[in-house]
C-alpha cells in the first residue's frame, strides 16, 4: 500500500437529548439481594451516567449497514471494497489486509450536561394463554430530558479523493464531502433508531442537535522544553 497523507480533520459536535427513558447498560457482575438487576453505566469519577463512544459508533455502523444493504450475517461488514462507505469510514471488520487506510472517525464518550436522574422500571414476561406476569426484574433507566455532549472527529486522507457518496439531495460528492456525508447519514440513522437496550419497547428515543461543522486550525508546533 502506498504511503498515506492526512488532508483534513473535522469535528462534529452537538447534543443528544433523551426523549424517552434510556437503558445504557452497565456492569452487573455483583448481584445484590433486593437490589437492581440491571444497572446503568456510570462515569467512575462523577458517578453520573454517560454514553460510551463505542456504543454510539457501533449503532451508527449497524444502521448504515442496514440502510445500505451491507448485512450478510451476524458480523459487521468487512468486504474492504474501495466503494464501501461502511468499511472506508468505520474500517473493515476483522480484515487486516486492505488498502482503505485507518478508520476515519473517532466517536468520543458522551458525558452528561443536564439531567441524568435514574428511574427504576420493573419488567416482566407475560404468559400468552393467561396474560399473567412472570419473571419480574428491575432495571435502571436515565430519565427523559437528560442531555449529553456529542462529538465525532473525522479525518480525511489523500486516497479519499476518488471516494463517492451522495448528499441529502442525491447528488454525488467526493473526497471530504463524501466522507462527511457518510458520517452525517450515520448520525441521522442513529437518531431514527435510538440508543441503548429495549428500543423495541419504547426505550432510547433520542433527538440529536448538531452545531456547525468545524475544521480546527493547524496548531503551531510546541517547542521542546529542555530538561532542568
Amino acid at each position: 500500500m502506498a504511503p498515506l497523507r492526512k488532508t483534513g480533520h473535522y469535528v462534529v459536535t452537538g447534543e443528544i437529548e433523551l426523549i424517552s427513558g434510556t437503558r445504557i447498560g452497565g456492569s452487573d457482575d455483583v448481584l445484590q439481594i433486593g437490589g437492581t438487576d440491571l444497572t446503568c453505566i456510570r462515569d467512575p469519577a462523577s458517578g453520573k451516567p454517560y454514553i460510551p463512544g463505542s456504543s454510539l459508533k457501533g449503532r451508527m455502523r449497524a444502521e448504515l449497514e442496514r440502510e445500505l444493504g451491507k448485512i450478510t450475517g451476524n458480523e459487521p461488514c468487512g468486504c474492504a471494497q474501495r466503494d464501501c462507505p461502511v468499511c472506508r469510514v468505520f474500517g473493515p471488520h476483522k480484515n487486516t489486509r486492505h488498502e482503505l487506510g485507518p478508520t476515519r472517525i473517532i466517536v468520543r464518550d458522551a458525558f452528561l450536561t443536564e439531567g441524568g436522574q435514574i428511574e427504576l422500571k420493573t419488567e416482566s414476561t407475560n404468559k400468552r394463554m393467561t396474560g399473567g406476569a412472570e419473571h419480574p426484574r428491575t432495571l435502571e433507566r436515565v430519565v427523559p430530558g437528560s442531555k449529553f455532549a456529542f462529538e465525532v472527529a473525522v479525518q480525511v486522507f489523500d486516497i479519499d479523493r476518488d471516494f463517492e457518496y451522495t448528499d441529502p439531495d442525491g447528488k454525488p460528492v467526493h473526497d471530504a464531502d463524501g466522507i462527511l456525508n457518510v458520517v452525517y447519514h450515520g448520525i441521522d440513522l442513529l437518531e431514527q433508531a435510538g440508543i441503548g437496550a429495549g428500543v423495541g419497547k419504547g426505550y432510547g428515543k433520542i433527538r440529536i442537535k448538531l452545531n456547525d461543522l468545524t475544521k480546527p486550525p493547524t496548531r503551531t508546533r510546541r517547542p521542546v522544553i529542555p530538561p532542568n
